[in-house]
């Protein structure tokens, strides 16, 4: 039985709300796994936890309890009490092995599209400045923008921006590619497009989790599914389950109401 690519277990994470003078505990103990090549879909309302469990994975948010292994590798000390992080060098690892693509682009504005795509590989990874070019080229291509290398981020539509996002997660040859509502800060007509993207990347058993308010896409991408709701896990399963079968009162009830709101 080969080992999960990336395994959660009993993670939990609170933030301090000033407004109220107490902490809020957004994720309260989230355990999942996944093997390489499985595409997880994680849906919920907003404010459920979803964004925030990518982020404690992706090292942007420090979580309060639990374990995190990706990739064979810790990302906190098994059994430490306070939590107490890896060391660098297996952070650096952790951290090398994943990509996060953002709801919100988050390219560099004053660089081209070639030269977003090529800073991580150079400086990180260390490439030369040749192969890097070329192999960004060839992923730029393959997203349908070759002709905007030159291009600056303003220049192009957010479909093309977030294309290149995905572009540039992808120059750092990621174990597992993790998205943030990829397309929330688009136009309904530019949705496709990245979807489509996704759907290709998943058809070649890229590892993928991805946060995501598209039912439709969630359901046809992904091979099992999270719902989400006051930061636990309500229900886990294969899509049909998820989508079709659960019996679960908040399940149904939130897949309800966004049924309507698309009507």
């Amino acid at each position: 039985m080969e080992d999960p690519i990336l395994e959660v277990k009993h993670l939990k994470k609170s933030f301090f709300d000033s407004k109220k003078n107490r902490e809020i505990q957004v994720l309260k103990d989230i355990s999942f796994g996944m093997n390489q090549g499985d595409v997880l879909s994680i849906i919920g309302p907003s404010g459920s936890g979803k964004s925030t469990l990518l982020r404690c994975i992706a090292q942007l948010e420090t979580l309060d309890a639990g374990e995190v292994r990706v990739c064979g590798k810790n990302l906190i000390v098994p059994g430490s009490n306070p939590i107490r992080y890896a060391s660098k060098e297996d952070l650096t690892k952790i951290r090398l092995s994943t990509g996060l693509v953002f709801q919100n682009f988050n390219l560099f504005p004053h660089l081209t599209v070639l030269q977003n795509v090529t800073l991580a590989p150079i400086r990180v990874l260390k490439q030369d400045r040749y192969h890097a070019r070329i192999r960004a080229m060839r992923l730029l291509k393959r997203m349908g923008l070759e002709s905007k290398a030159r291009a600056y981020p303003c220049e192009l539509s957010g479909g093309q921006q977030q294309r290149v996002s995905i572009a540039r997660a992808l120059a750092m040859n990621p174990k597992v590619l993790f998205f943030d509502e990829p397309t929330s800060a688009l136009d309904p007509e530019l949705t496709g497009e990245i979807l489509k993207v996704i759907k290709s990347l998943a058809e070649e058993e890229m590892t993928m989790v991805i946060v995501t308010h598209e039912m439709a896409f969630a359901r046809d991408v992904a091979n099992q599914v999270i719902f989400m709701d006051g930061g636990v896990i309500v229900e886990h399963g294969t899509p049909d389950y998820v989508f079709g079968k659960s019996n679960n009162d908040r399940l149904c009830s939130f897949l309800s109401r966004f049924a309507q709101s698309n009507d």
